[in-house]
């Protein structure tokens, strides 16, 4: 059990994009011939995004991001007790899990025991409050990783879905720590919208892609609501307030919606860590590879406060504050 005083802290994060980078300018031409890219593209918010190419796997993403974390972290991947990955698309293969082929690319077999979470958008922060509460009781390190692949299954006719997905993994070690640490998490599920976004289950699908039919409008208002909720909870737990938080990291869905969100939050730009512009609409992703890239900058100071917050197809939400050890 947890010794009075110590807290779960987040030791190292990684993050991972596949080598081959796809503009949104090409998309554009194939998705909506004769439409003006220079028009288009700044409603979408996104220049470019990593699609998995020849000789990449989902396996080998998230090991890669699994590996710069464990690399941040100084922790010897022998170490982790535990695996998690948060996964909305699946990995190489329905069956096995992708974390058991993490674990097999780390060498750690028989040494740690590990699953995937299927939470939508929301997976990491669920894969995390796992992550978290396995070390609370003991069970540490461990090794949470969000990955998504899209690409195999976007189809140039679905527009929305071809025009926005793109495929990343971000990784984070968690460990028990003395100080701050990993604060309040609120996670919920709401009737919003559910049915609204959805991919049928592959093997009734003729071809395999992502349909949205619910207008930008509302899927805004949808977030705008659910986050603003996620984040009033936990915020009202800590006894803190928005001025507060340093660093304010939500889902990132596209370049248009994220400014339109934190607008009608309030949020200074100052405090965000945008990266939808060059890695796409990376669905669990999102949230961790902000945090990679934040951590990185060396802008992060002992006892900043870092606000992490998403919402999914389901309705999925939830928000977790994480105070840096000082």
């Amino acid at each position: 059990m947890r010794e009075p005083g110590r807290a779960v802290q987040i030791r190292g994060t990684g993050s991972a994009t596949p080598a081959q980078e796809v503009p949104t300018a090409r998309l554009l031409a194939l998705a909506l011939p004769g439409r003006d890219p220079v028009q288009l593209q700044p409603k979408i918010g996104i220049d470019s995004r990593g699609w998995l190419g020849p000789g990449e796997s989902v396996t080998g993403l998230a090991a890669a991001a699994a590996r710069g974390a464990l690399a941040s972290a100084g922790v010897s991947p022998g170490a982790l007790r535990r695996v998690v990955v948060a996964t909305s698309t699946g990995g190489d293969h329905h069956i096995p899990t992708v974390a058991n082929g993490v674990i097999g690319e780390l060498g750690l077999d028989d040494s740690c025991d590990g699953f995937d979470v299927h939470n939508a958008c929301t997976g990491f922060l669920s894969a995390l409050d796992i992550g978290a509460r396995s070390v609370a009781t003991g069970l540490g390190p461990v090794l949470v990783v969000a990955v998504e692949a899209f690409s195999p299954a976007l189809l140039p006719s679905a527009h929305r879905a071809y025009l926005v997905l793109g495929d990343a993994a971000a990784a984070v070690v968690l460990d028990e720590g003395e100080g701050t640490g990993l604060r309040p998490c609120f996670l919920a599920n709401s009737a919003a919208l559910r049915g609204r976004m959805v991919q049928p289950h592959l093997h009734t699908m003729a071809a395999p892609t992502y349909t949205f039919d619910t207008a930008g409008e509302v899927l805004l208002a949808s977030a705008l609501e659910h986050i603003s909720r996620a984040c009033g909870r936990v915020l009202d737990e800590a006894g803190l307030g928005w001025d507060d938080v340093d660093w304010f990291l939500p889902h990132q869905p596209n370049g248009h919606m994220l400014d339109a969100l934190v607008a009608a939050m309030g949020v200074p730009p100052g405090r965000l860590v945008p990266v939808v512009q060059r890695v796409g609409s990376v669905g669990a992703a999102a949230v961790p590879v902000s945090l990679d890239v934040l951590y990185r900058s060396g802008r992060l100071r002992p006892g900043d406060c870092v606000l992490m917050a998403t919402v999914g197809s389901g309705t999925a939400y939830g928000a977790v504050l994480y105070q840096v050890p000082g």
